[in-house]
């Protein structure tokens, strides 16, 4: 009897874990997207949680906690119960970037999340006012060096993948213009659009659109190759070798969220993204989907932590 009951209580357990999983969500999950409404990780991070709120039948709510370059929604996060019911909606800024450019992080990159899965990636795109008297990088270039300190260029924020973009033009080149922060990409181009501030990065996705109604005019993108999307704007890489700066987007979960928990975020995200129609909308918006499993997006994190490290040192960036 002692034996048949061992037996018993072995087999219920075994039941009962992926119970907690099929029983998840049960509640609203929040998702916090660290930058503000406007740029790709915004409209990717409600993309997502809506097409997640579809799949569970379960109210998937989109919070923008911006600040610091990421940090302040990514810390929120860190400190959060490992439950499940709060996501980072990470853009990779504040998780492989933020740890060279601040002395002392409130949170640990790897120690103190769950990755679930990468999303997906794409490059950013140099944008400057229709009036700008460059029409490329090189032209840009060759415009910097000879008006020194004339040019400025706006970015989402100090120390995020657009300010580093340019500093690393700067870096590779030696020309000078000065580094004007917003709160956001958002505020960035406003500012661009009213020709305030003649140039800034974008992300691709929200850049697509306003290069092809002639507001901005591309100058050049950060991936090794020109982009599919947009075939006549040059990749950065013809005028500067070996450029490329590339964001990903992906969901991650406080360390010690249940690993079937893990699981099953994982897996319906690659549901969706697998789906042709979320295909579509990412060649679209020309960026690449990813999917990988959360033992690779570990390993991907790290690997960026190292290339990162290069980069930020490189353009001699620090926020404290």
């Amino acid at each position: 009897m002692n034996l048949l009951r061992i037996v018993v209580l072995s087999l219920a357990g075994i039941v009962a874990a992926p119970a907690w999983s099929q029983a998840y969500p049960s509640k609203p999950v929040r998702v916090v997207v660290t930058f503000p409404p406007g740029g790709t990780p915004d409209i990717y991070g409600r993309i997502m949680a809506a097409e997640l709120a579809k799949a569970w039948n379960q109210s998937v709510v989109v919070e923008n906690r911006t600040g610091a370059g990421g940090t302040i929604g990514t810390d929120s996060v860190a400190k959060s119960a490992p439950d499940g019911y709060m996501l980072l909606f990470a853009a990779d800024a504040s998780i492989t970037i933020a740890p060279h450019l601040y002395s002392k992080l409130p949170y640990d990159p790897v120690r103190d999340f769950a990755p679930i899965v990468n999303v997906a990636a794409g490059p950013f795109v140099m944008l400057a006012h229709p009036s700008f008297p460059a029409n490329n990088v090189a032209e840009m270039i060759a415009l910097a060096r000879a008006n020194p300190g004339k040019y400025s260029y706006a970015s989402s924020g100090a120390g995020g993948q657009q300010h580093l973009a340019m500093e690393t033009v700067r870096s590779m080149t030696g020309i000078d213009l000065v580094h004007i922060p917003y709160k956001g990409f958002g505020q960035g181009i406003a500012d661009v659009l009213a020709n305030q501030v003649p140039l800034i990065f974008g992300g691709i996705t929200a850049s697509i659109s306003l290069i092809k109604a002639g507001k901005v005019k591309g100058l050049g993108v950060t991936s090794p190759q020109r982009s599919k999307a947009l075939p006549d704007v040059p990749a950065i890489a013809e005028t500067l070798p070996g450029f490329d700066i590339q964001a990903w987007y992906g969901f991650m979960a406080p360390a010690g969220t249940p690993r079937d928990i893990v699981l099953k975020i994982h897996d319906d995200v690659v549901t969706i993204i697998k789906r042709p129609d979320f295909q579509e909308r990412l060649a679209k918006d020309a960026i690449e989907p990813v999917a990988n499993s959360p033992e690779a997006f570990a390993a991907q994190i790290k690997t960026d932590l190292g290339r990162w490290a290069k980069v930020v040192k490189a353009a001699g960036a620090k926020l404290d």
